[in-house]
Formats: structure tokens, C-alpha cells, sequence
């Protein structure tokens, strides 16, 4: 259920009434205008957006968090794929600079 911030509901969601209960509460006038003018802009956002929309919007990041979760899934599989290949490589690199010292020795005592 989507909660609606009507312009004189009765929920006290209106500017004017935020406004009154800061200045009531002691709060500073700027404070209650900047609540006042975020509820507005709240307001004007939900009367653009269709529920509808909301839902398919929900929707859709509901999809895009999985396919998140998925492609970290996956990166963290060839993260350890990648460091078994870097150490193939080195283990590789050692056995080809021993191979090439044998060589060498041999080369030199023929």
C-alpha cells in the first residue's frame, strides 16, 4: 500500500501543518520550511508517478539486485580462477629459468 501525502489530509502530511508544528515545537522557521517544501516535492512525485509504476519500478530492482548478486557470484569464481592461472604461471616461470640453468650447465661442460 502506498501511503499519500495529500495537500490537507488528515494524516498532517501538508506543508502548512509541518510548518505550524515546527514553529510549535520551537524548531527553527527554516527547518519547517525546508519539511514543508520536501513533503511538497514528496507530493508532486507521487502524483507523477502512477502506482503502477512504483510496482513495475519496484520490480524491476528487485530483478536488477539478483542479476547484482549473480555477477558477484561470477566474479568472485574467475577471481579464484585467475589467481590459480597467476600461480601456474609462476610455478611455469620457475621450472623454465631451472630448465634453462641445466642447459646452460650442460652447454658449458661439453
Amino acid at each position: 500500500m502506498v501511503r499519500r501525502f495529500g495537500a490537507g489530509g488528515e494524516d498532517g502530511s501538508s506543508p502548512r501543518r509541518w510548518t505550524q508544528r515546527a514553529a510549535t515545537h520551537g524548531s527553527s522557521p527554516v527547518v519547517g520550511q525546508r519539511i514543508g517544501d520536501l513533503m511538497g516535492q514528496l507530493r508532486d512525485f507521487e502524483q507523477m508517478v502512477p502506482d503502477e509504476s512504483v510496482q513495475q519500478l519496484t520490480a524491476e530492482n528487485t530483478t536488477l539486485k539478483r542479476w547484482v548478486q549473480q555477477l558477484s557470484q561470477e566474479h568472485r569464481a574467475l577471481q579464484g580462477r585467475l589467481e590459480g592461472s597467476r600461480s601456474n604461471l609462476r610455478f611455469a616461470d620457475k621450472r623454465i629459468a631451472d630448465l634453462e640453468a641445466q642447459v646452460l650447465e650442460l652447454q658449458q661442460s661439453c
